[in-house]
């Protein structure tokens, strides 16, 4: 129990000291990343016309005239593009890791129930319980339901990183070559077209992005240091991204078949994303800067994410918000509104996630650790009636 209890101690000095002394550029990239995605979550809100909270929301899916909608249309593809972001700069790292954590992935559920049930208990409370019992289901079962899929995903691809790493490691260059392309071809280029199936899952592009990123990480390294490849890059995959989307409005405006189609793009598998965010990447990854200010505001990236994200929150808050601009603005300035509501949300996750950090976080960790010695545990007991058992029919 003493060695448990120093091994935790150990482990929170050295998470401190991480994000305090790494360099600050990729922190900075992360910081970019959840703007993004905030801002897409909350077009995403003004988009969902089968909600019944938002009173009057915007077919974003339809081919439109109307050039400001269009720049909203362009928005809400900066959620996949975020994400991207977020996990090639998990992987570059994860990529030179031989294990895992099980108790940091067992913190991270219960953080996100936690967080799940005290929004759930505080909007029960301020609604009088008229919540649908489905809502109420979910957000007692928040990674099981995948609330944050983001999340539910890192859980489920975390633990067979290493795996990933061997196989890696014992691929040549030509057989890891071969493998990348043809993923990277089937999974980011033909499945990419609209009605192709090939059973991409979020799981399995992150599995593809992996081995692009090892590849590059381990036989390109004088290409992810030329700036000029970069920004070749980076102009290439955004000027690709709007020109699809562009064409699709204007093929949609045009043939009923294009029509409705524009959100298609929007997916983690948009090749011209992935090239956009791999170029952001290596060029953050040049800045050696230090600051503690980024890279702690970087270290709450993921309460931000789970908080502003939060099934209830998109259900009944951020909805309001919309209704209140609308009711009181109205849609004309809506790229404007966009931006505003992006940075109230934001400041307002961000604010809760410094008050959470600062006051009742060390107190969650402290139970989720007691709580992960009492599970592993109990499982060691119940595996070893079991193999006791299986023994007795050799």
């Amino acid at each position: 129990q003493t060695d448990r209890q120093t091994d935790r101690q150990t482990d929170r000095q050295t998470d401190r000291q991480t994000y305090k002394q790494r360099e600050s550029g990729i922190e900075l990239l992360k910081i970019i990343a959840i703007i993004l995605i905030v801002m897409s979550h909350v077009v995403q809100t003004l988009g969902s016309t089968k909600s019944l909270y938002i009173k009057h929301p915007i077919d974003l899916a339809t081919a439109t005239n109307d050039i400001n909608t269009f720049v909203v249309i362009l928005m809400r593809h900066f959620g996949a593009w975020g994400n991207t972001i977020f996990f090639i700069s998990s992987a570059w790292f994860l990529l030179k890791s031989n294990s895992y954590k099980k108790k940091k992935c067992f913190q991270m559920v219960i953080e996100v129930w936690f967080i799940s049930v005290l929004i759930l208990f505080t909007t029960y409370y301020l609604r009088h319980g008229d919540m649908p019992i489905k809502l109420i289901i979910k957000s007692f079962m928040p990674t099981l339901y995948a609330n944050n899929w983001y999340i539910t995903n890192y859980l489920l691809f975390y633990p067979i990183h290493p795996m990933l790493n061997y196989v890696i490691r014992k691929m040549t260059k030509l057989q890891l070559f071969r493998m990348t392309t043809f993923m990277f071809v089937l999974y980011f280029c033909l499945e990419f077209l609209p009605d192709v199936g090939f059973m991409a899952s979020s799981l399995i592009l992150w599995v593809v992005i992996y081995f692009i990123i090892a590849f590059l990480q381990m036989y390109m390294s004088k290409f992810l240091e030329n700036v000029t490849y970069d920004v070749i890059l980076l102009v290439l995959g955004c000027v690709g991204n709007v020109a699809i989307i562009y064409l699709t409005n204007i093929l949609g405006l045009r043939f009923e078949f294009f029509n409705g189609r524009i959100l298609h793009w929007n997916a983690n598998n948009n090749p011209f994303l992935l090239i956009s965010s791999i170029a952001l990447f290596s060029l953050f990854r040049k800045i050696k800067i230090r600051n503690r200010t980024i890279n702690y505001i970087s270290s709450l990236s993921l309460l931000v994410y789970i908080i502003h994200e939060n099934i209830i929150i998109r259900t009944y808050y951020r909805p309001q918000l919309w209704n209140y601009v609308y009711l009181h603005y109205g849609y004309e300035r809506i790229v404007f509104w966009v931006i505003a509501l992006s940075i109230t949300v934001l400041a307002i996750s961000l604010i809760a996630s410094i008050f959470y950090d600062k006051t009742i976080r060390g107190l969650i960790l402290k139970l989720s650790d007691n709580l992960y010695d009492r599970i592993c545990n109990m499982y060691l007991r119940i595996e070893n009636c079991a193999l006791n058992q299986i023994k007795s029919f050799e």
